[in-house]
């Protein structure tokens, strides 16, 4: 039977596992990838801040993933245009070393501490259960005693041929004389005899209690390891490979805002594109901020020209890359393959990044997209087509989540707008 520590053990290797699974796909532009980096390394930090150290040490450590196994092996790693990136990248990893290593003992701790008291409240519940049943059996009423039997026999001095003698015309007969039966009764008679002894009573084993959720099966010969948290991460919905993504909250007017931003463009039949930001707190995303950015446009496609300068804007300001928002003038609401490409790199910095589409004189006038992983953020990527093509998939590539995702739509949400046009 396994002990506290070897439990801890357990767990903080499943973590590690955890941790250490970071999503990178080759063929991604490797700008993209130093940005999720730093993304990683953000939400890390603000996990910190809220003491969520088992999320904090699993960003942490899928920062260090990516910096020290994935990222050298990309085939622009070693380019000079990507030198400061590579220095950054560097930087950031000695700190985030220095994370990862004072939070292994700490969260070992804690599971050490957690098992214990899962193994304690076992314990407890199981005495628990032995001795309700043991009171029970002891309280439960005996059968009653039986009393003594009085032994009686009726009419014993009466005779047949005695009765007889006296009536005429009767042949004389003789009766012979036998014993009568003897009938034992109930009697009140206070005289009584002993009771059946009881059989001799037999230990008794309770059965074994199911487990409570997250608590250590003491039956087993090895822990009981999920969940690796003290509580359960909330999950608002799952990828087609089973990666939970976590809620992210948005404006409900958000297409009614865009809409009139947009509303000098559709009448020109031009594409117009926002980005959208937001926080993170509690692991959950919410979308607080629209920034429409510098931008070229036909009726078609819509592409920013100031794309850095927009993000070091916004992490100035503490904001988090969300995903994107875009009018389709002319064009039913659907994702077509350059939306497709724009929202790949989105999706890799998070996994949680949604794309808005717009679709003033069609309906469905509106969507929130993202790509289905898998198998669309991999083909996608690994995509080396421009302009307007089919992707080869047996599979949907993309998928709309309205009011099936993780995407929440809250009426009380405002949104910030920011226009650097």
């Amino acid at each position: 039977m396994a002990d506290s520590a070897e439990i801890a053990s357990v767990k903080m290797k499943r973590l590690v596992d955890e941790a250490s699974q970071v999503k990178y796909i080759p063929g991604g532009a490797l700008k993209i990838y130093f940005r999720s980096a730093n993304t990683l390394l953000r939400q890390s930090k603000l996990y910190m801040k809220e003491n969520d150290l088992m999320n904090a040490y699993k960003f942490y450590m899928r920062y260090a993933t990516l910096a020290l196994e994935k990222l050298p092996n990309h085939p622009e790693y070693n380019k000079p245009e990507h030198k400061a990136g590579r220095i950054e990248l560097v930087k950031n990893t000695k700190e985030v070393l220095n994370e990862i290593t004072h939070l292994k003992p700490i969260l070992e701790e804690r599971f050490r501490r957690i098992a214990e008291k899962e193994i304690a409240e076992h314990e407890a519940a199981e005495r628990a259960a032995q001795l309700q049943l043991t009171q029970k059996l002891e309280s439960s009423p005996r059968p009653p005693s039986l009393q003594t039997q009085k032994t009686y026999v009726p009419y014993e001095h009466w005779n047949l041929a005695e009765q007889l003698k006296d009536i005429p015309n009767q042949p004389p007969y003789i009766y012979p004389s036998m014993g009568m039966p003897i009938i034992k009764i109930p009697t009140s008679s206070t005289s009584v005899i002993s009771s059946p002894a009881l059989p001799p009573k037999v230990k008794y084993e309770p059965p074994r209690l199911p487990p409570k959720p997250n608590e250590y099966m003491a039956s087993y010969n090895i822990p009981n390891v999920d969940p690796i948290y003290e509580s359960e991460p909330e999950f608002a919905a799952f990828t087609e490979g089973g990666e939970g993504l976590r809620k992210v909250c948005l404006p409900r007017n958000i297409y009614d805002i865009f809409i009139k931003i947009a509303a000098g463009n559709t009448l020109k039949n031009l594409e117009t594109c926002g980005v959208l930001f937001g926080t993170l707190a509690k692991n959950v995303f919410s979308i607080t901020t629209l920034i429409i950015p510098k931008q070229t446009a036909t009726s078609d496609t819509c592409t920013m020209t100031n794309e850095e300068e927009l993000i070091e804007y916004a992490e100035e300001k503490g904001l988090m890359l969300q995903g994107w928002i875009h009018t389709h003038p002319s064009q039913t609401c659907f994702m077509s393959s350059m939306d497709l490409h724009t929202h790949s790199s989105y999706q890799v910095i998070s996994p949680e990044a949604i794309a808005i589409v717009c679709a003033p004189r069609h309906n469905p006038n509106f969507g929130i997209f993202r790509l289905t992983n898998p198998p669309g953020l991999q083909t996608v990527l690994q995509c080396t087509q421009r302009g307007f093509h089919p992707h080869d998939s047996n599979l949907p590539i993309d998928k709309n989540i309205v009011g099936q995702g993780h995407v929440i739509l809250d009426n009380n949400m405002k949104l910030d707008i920011i226009d650097l046009r």
